[in-house]
């Protein structure tokens, strides 16, 4: 189903009148941003001020089953873009069918589920939304999985069991296509193209230039190549040795490579075994579940490759032929827990974060270490603080079971001399104070923190919260990069609000930050504590009360890691450059409840004359920027730098560059088949270097935000594959 032309017409006309003045845009300009919101959102994150002209018609439904059929069209029409066309689920929302589904649900009634697909669904708002409507979505998910015994349409109040009324049979028929695979598809042996060696603790501390043993490539997460081969004189030869297809589905990979092995995760959490030298495939292995669900990174130690799946396992695979040796379960997937950043492995113990905690439930956010020879949980450390824990005053009065948020969805540093391991950590969950019903002063650790954990025993060591009670959806859960600058061991990163922040990563002190794009959301940053303060709107934000701010929740930065370079001493970061209008909604303080709950919109940056994407390289001694570039398209890769004075980064506009690291000029670029997504990495194979990257589709707000205001930049929906780049022989 779709909107009439007469629909999207009063849609666009109504943003328009709501669009208050953007500084630096035409009004061309502003005319088509709001078209392409009234386009967009109406689909994942609706404009909760739309009008009825952009509503479907609510269902007069006197039966189950017309009520199911209603709603699979307005499921279709507002919440397959997050959800899937067929409930699979993609980065933007879970899956809704199938066992995790019955498992959630199963035992709860459908007056249960509507009253939380009501409270929570869409994300960004929809009014134009009836309690009809509400009511046909949640029959049609119930049909969809099975429930073919009930003859009374739905009501507010219909408390049937709903596992009782789900018939196996009729579950089946809803099932596409065959079952997806397990296990190993394709078999073969790493050692038939190179002799495979077992990983050390101490290869992993110091590895060799020639390999990417890790997301990031060092524990330091540098994102640095010490290659040399390719060099500002000769990247002007960079071609093509091979490509890869992956599977569809949202990606952002981080390729490994080891001994001229090239251990890929795909969608759907698929791992492949390739051939660096020439992309033949070796072996593939499938953890399940087979969705289209993103996972950015894998970990490889002594013979195994260890995956973190979207359900929330931990897999161990056999790095030479990718057979099983060893799962176990890090949290229950059936309560909304899931990963999209794997681990890393530090001193035998695998680290990993979680995400999917935004519900109010008994069990709150972790970062938790497993044995890596057999999966044996051996500690956590939970993010949000109980009330009889330290830091547990600092939620108001709300009971345990209402603190949400805290996630760690982006993958850990880890330093082995102090045995201290830093992860970002995400804000508390519902976006805006007053939806969470707590105030600003509520400042909830230790979300939006970077926490120093000892990796002996999952003890916080110590812990600096970069903006406490955060309101806008703009956390700070990306990497920690670890930098020694004479006898100065420091931490710095970079979060949604565009600020670089630097630490000492021994005591936990703030050494100072820098604003490396426009924002406005805080009026003043204390020089000497880091110490932000929120605009006195933001602050007082009421429910249904717009604010406006920048950056968006697409990030000054987000998942794209920043590269260190360190013979130029510059951190080099991938940013963004849009904004956002915020109003809070209602959550209500029920056990199974809490998800997001906020609408928003979404313009340019002011000042940027519609640059969207910019590279900054920031001086770790001083934190003055160096250069910048800046375009139109929005860039979709970490940075990688190297020891040839370059930076590779990749965009929406299918281009991948290269960029000199000392002056910011572009010296080489390509286009490839779709947007360039993922984390760039380089390794060697018999003394040459190669360079390789991702295009891939799907994405949250970084993709999604671009979208809907650069409607200009056009590329494939599909195309995910591995680009690998060498210079010409002699």
């Amino acid at each position: 189903m779709s909107l009439s032309i007469k629909q999207l017409t009063g849609l666009k006309l109504l943003l328009l009148a709501q669009r208050p003045s953007q500084v630096g845009q035409s009004p061309l300009r502003r005319l088509s941003i709001a078209a392409a919101l009234g386009v967009a959102l109406v689909s994942c994150a609706p404009d909760s001020q739309t009008n009825s002209t952009a509503s479907i018609d609510s269902p007069a439904v006197s039966a189950f089953s017309a009520q199911a059929d209603a709603g699979a069209e307005l499921f279709s029409a507002q919440c397959a873009v997050c959800h899937g066309a067929n409930l699979e689920g993609t980065t933007l929302g879970p899956l809704l069918s199938g066992r995790p589904f019955m498992q959630r649900w199963g035992e709860r009634t459908p007056s249960l589920l509507f009253a939380n697909i009501k409270a929570n669904m869409p994300p960004g708002g929809n009014e134009s939304l009836e309690e009809a409507d509400y009511l046909a979505i949640t029959a049609h998910l119930l049909a969809s999985n099975g429930v073919d015994s009930v003859a009374a349409a739905l009501t507010a109040t219909t408390d049937f069991t709903i596992a009782d009324n789900a018939s196996e049979v009729a579950a089946g028929r809803q099932r596409s296509g065959p079952p997806a695979p397990q296990g190993l598809t394709v078999t073969g042996n790493v050692d038939d193209f190179s002799p495979f060696v077992p990983v050390s603790d101490a290869m992993l501390e110091a590895p060799d230039a020639a390999d990417w043993p890790m997301i990031r490539r060092t524990y330091d997460a540098h994102s640095y190549s010490p290659l040399d081969q390719i060099t500002t004189d000769n990247v002007s030869n960079l071609s093509l040795e091979w490509v890869w297809n992956m599977h569809e589905g949202d990606s952002e990979p981080s390729p490994l490579v080891y001994k001229g092995i090239v251990y890929l995760i795909n969608p759907g959490n698929v791992i492949q075994a390739l051939d660096g030298r020439s992309g033949e495939l070796i072996w593939e292995h499938w953890a399940g579940p087979a969705n289209r669900q993103d996972m950015r990174n894998i970990a490889i130690y002594n013979d195994k490759i260890i995956q973190a799946t979207t359900d929330a396992r931990l897999v161990a695979l056999d790095a030479r032929t990718g057979q099983q040796l060893w799962e176990t379960e890090v949290a229950d997937s059936s309560k909304g827990f899931s990963n999209s950043s794997g681990p890393i492995v530090a001193d035998g113990k695998v680290l990993l974060g979680l995400a999917g905690c935004a519900r109010y439930i008994k069990e709150d956010c972790y970062i938790s270490a497993h044995d890596a020879n057999t999966g044996e949980l051996l500690w956590r450390f939970n993010t949000i603080a109980k009330a009889d824990e330290p830091g547990g005053d600092t939620w108001g009065e709300l009971d345990d079971i209402f603190r949400a948020g805290g996630e760690t969805w982006i993958t850990g540093s880890y330093d082995p001399e102090l045995k201290l391991t830093y992860w970002g950590t995400a804000q508390q969950k519902p976006w805006v104070p007053v939806s969470r019903h707590l105030t600003i002063h509520d400042e909830g650790l230790f979300t939006n923190s970077t926490v120093a954990v000892n990796t002996d025993d999952g003890s916080l060591d110590w812990h600096f919260q970069h903006v406490p009670a955060e309101a806008l959806d703009l956390d700070e859960v990306f990497e920690r990069v670890l930098i020694d600058r004479g006898d100065e061991k420091l931490v710095f990163s970079l979060g949604k609000y565009g600020i670089l922040w630097k630490s000492d990563r021994v005591s936990g002190e703030f050494k100072g930050y820098k604003e490396t794009v426009f924002q406005n959301a805080f009026t003043d940053i204390d020089a000497k504590t880091g110490r932000v303060t929120y605009r006195e709107d933001i602050q007082n934000a009421k429910l249904n009360e717009w604010t406006s701010a920048c950056p968006s929740s697409a990030g000054g930065k987000d998942w794209h890691s920043m590269s260190y370079h360190e013979p130029s001493g510059v951190l080099i970061a991938p940013l963004s450059q849009t904004c956002l209008e915020n109003a809070a909604r209602e959550v209500a303080l029920v056990q199974g409840g809490g998800g997001l709950a906020a609408s928003r919109k979404f313009f340019e940056m002011p000042g940027t004359d519609g640059m969207l994407g910019k590279i900054g390289a920031y001086n770790v001694d001083t934190m003055e920027e160096v250069w910048s570039h800046e375009q139109r398209a929005s860039f979709h890769t970490g940075t990688l730098s190297t020891a040839g004075d370059l930076v590779f980064v990749g965009d929406l506009d299918r281009r991948f560059k290269a960029l000199d690291v000392r002056t910011g000029e572009v010296v080489w670029q390509t286009r490839l088949g779709t947007s360039v997504q993922g984390h760039p990495v380089s390794f060697a194979i018999d003394g040459k270097q190669y360079i390789a990257v991702t295009s891939a589709v799907g994405g949250t707000s970084p993709r999604t935000v671009p979208d809907v205001i650069a409607t200009e930049i056009t590329y494939p929906r599909w195309g995910n594959a591995l680009y690998v780049f060498s210079l010409p022989e002699d």
